[in-house]
């Protein structure tokens, strides 16, 4: 028997899964966490406002730790495991010398927070973003189709340029920028190599291989033009091999040494393939801290806004597109934690239920529109549509009779319209979307919110029962990787879930959240004009 470990690491937490190659059974599974640095460092030195780093240092901790718990749990022969590949938040930066080690675990930058892991939801380099965007549009490269017109502040571009711009010296000393993922896959094989899923969705590949010219980063800054040798390397598809597995890396995770670990990918696509998307039109949508929608056509097509589009970027062979949402889950929690009466935490207890469950239920079986509210997403900045990281949440139709459970409807309302506008920019160029697959922790938490989702869409939603289906399309991945199957497609084939739950929507209750519609898009074009 022959068997895979897919790892996924997330913003909180890493989680492994063994699935058996050959059945596609998930066997066992583990889980660590590890800290989110967004006030201080590990060593005490202050972070400036909406930073987000990571230790590398904890994440290799909590790998060695997942997957021998992962083994251990399955009750497998660690002998028998064939293949192992990860994906990782995007875009999480890791700055190294050119021998893979992050710069923050030597002893000269390790009280430097730009020497350490710049998370996706870092959003410190928002100056730069705008500034490369506004170079690239005096000087109309073709790279910003990729992104959609504007660069994010989250990519690896922009936060090496905020590293030339605040720390020189340490610009300087880095030999390689990676993604988190294409890291650990040069940890894991000593072999460093990038991922087309992040070099295409993420900086600007859109052709899936060739970087923007050395010429316009000179545009942007003199010192900037040597960027291109940092991100420069072989760029795979997912379910290629990156190499094999190191002893040294074997002995750390009680492997075997010479086995195939698959090519970096990021976590909010690569459950993908543990549900099967392979067919022109399918999509998928993610529900968790932040929201994702990825869609991939044998259509390309330049859309405005989007966070990222490239050939090869998310499925070999297809148009990948790449929605996203700076916070959903986040917003969700940030009212609960912050905004709920006591009485509402006692209400929940005495149910049995958490607060998000006590307050979906009391709001969503009223009818639509009863509490006058109308909301914005953007607790967390604008990734898509309108690109904008310093935007603020907005909600208007308070009023003295207006209730938690109102608000908290409203949140969602506003997140499932931010979703469905991401649908629509893509239907609107010709680029259909036929089917869509739900993943995500909070889409399968609660019914009553994926239901909204549903009507505000007007489509039928098939929600994933893969306890992690990130992890599940790493696994399938390390299989490819492996040549247990000839290709991605074969593995799929044999390995996806087939497994849904239908959601389908109320299609008078969708009719009646157009007008609410209306009045969200209505509200983020005033207050994006006016900020």
């Amino acid at each position: 028997m022959k068997y895979t470990i897919g790892i996924d690491y997330g913003t909180m937490s890493c989680r492994a899964l063994v699935m058996n190659a050959e059945t596609g059974a998930a066997l066992g599974g583990a889980e660590c966490g590890y800290t989110v640095y967004d006030t201080a460092l590990p060593t005490g030195e202050k972070l400036p406002d909406r930073a987000a780093l990571a230790d590398p240092g904890e994440y290799l901790q909590a790998l060695e730790k997942v997957v021998k718990s992962a083994v251990k749990d399955a009750g497998i022969d660690p002998k028998d495991v064939v293949g192992i590949a990860l994906d990782t938040t995007s875009m999480s930066l890791v700055s190294c010398d050119s021998n893979g080690v992050p710069l923050c675990m030597t002893e000269k930058w390790a009280r430097e927070p730009l020497a350490y892991i710049r998370m996706w939801k870092s959003y410190t380099a928002t100056k730069e973003a705008e500034e490369i965007g506004r170079v690239a549009k005096e000087n109309h490269m073709p790279f910003l189709a990729a992104c959609g017109g504007n660069p994010s502040s989250e990519g690896g571009y922009p936060k090496l340029l905020e590293t030339l711009r605040k720390n020189p010296a340490l610009y300087d000393n880095i030999a390689v920028a990676l993604d988190l993922s294409e890291w650990f896959a040069w940890i894991l094989t000593g072999k460093m190599t990038r991922s087309i899923n992040t070099m295409g969705m993420k900086n600007y590949c859109g052709d899936g291989k060739t970087l923007p010219p050395d010429a316009f980063f000179k545009l942007v800054d003199e010192k900037f033009a040597d960027v291109n040798k940092k991100m420069q390397g072989e760029m795979l598809p997912w379910g290629s091999k990156a190499g094999e597995l190191t002893a040294e890396m074997a002995e750390k995770l009680n492997l075997p040494a010479g086995i195939a670990v698959g090519s970096g990918m990021l976590d909010g696509h690569s459950p993908m393939m543990a549900l099967g998307l392979k067919e022109s039109g399918d999509a998928m949508m993610t529900i968790g801290t932040s929201g994702v929608l990825c869609v991939i056509s044998d259509r390309h097509e330049v859309i405005d806004g989007i966070c990222g589009q490239s050939f090869n970027g998310l499925i070999p062979g297809f148009y990948g597109y790449d929605f996203a949402q700076s916070g959903v889950g986040d917003m969700f929690g940030w009212f609960v934690e912050n905004c709920v009466p006591g009485k509402y935490e006692r209400m929940a207890q005495e149910k049995g239920v958490s607060v998000h469950q006590l307050l979906s239920e009391m709001s969503f079986p009223k009818p639509v529109g009863e509490s006058g509210l109308v909301a914005v997403d953007w607790w967390n900045g604008s990734r898509s549509i309108v690109v904008d990281q310093t935007l603020t949440g907005v909600i208007t139709g308070m009023k003295l009779s207006t209730r938690p459970e109102d608000v908290y409807r409203a949140l969602v309302e506003a997140a499932a319209f931010g979703m469905r506008a991401m649908r629509d920019a893509l239907e609107d160029k010709g680029v259909a979307v036929k089917h869509i697959c739900v993943c995500g922790g909070i889409a399968a938490k609660n019914p009553l919110l994926l239901q909204c989702y549903a009507d505000i869409l007007g489509s039928e939603l098939r929600l994933s029962t893969l306890p992690n289906s990130a992890a599940a399309g790493a696994a399938i991945a390390a299989a490819s990787a492996a040549k247990v199957y000839d290709s991605l497609p074969d593995a799929m084939d044999a390995l996806s879930s087939r497994e849904f739950k239908l959601v389908r929507p109320d299609m008078q209750r969708h009719q009646q959240y157009e007008a609410l519609y209306e009045k969200y898009k209505q509200l983020r074009k005033y207050f994006s004009e006016n900020k």
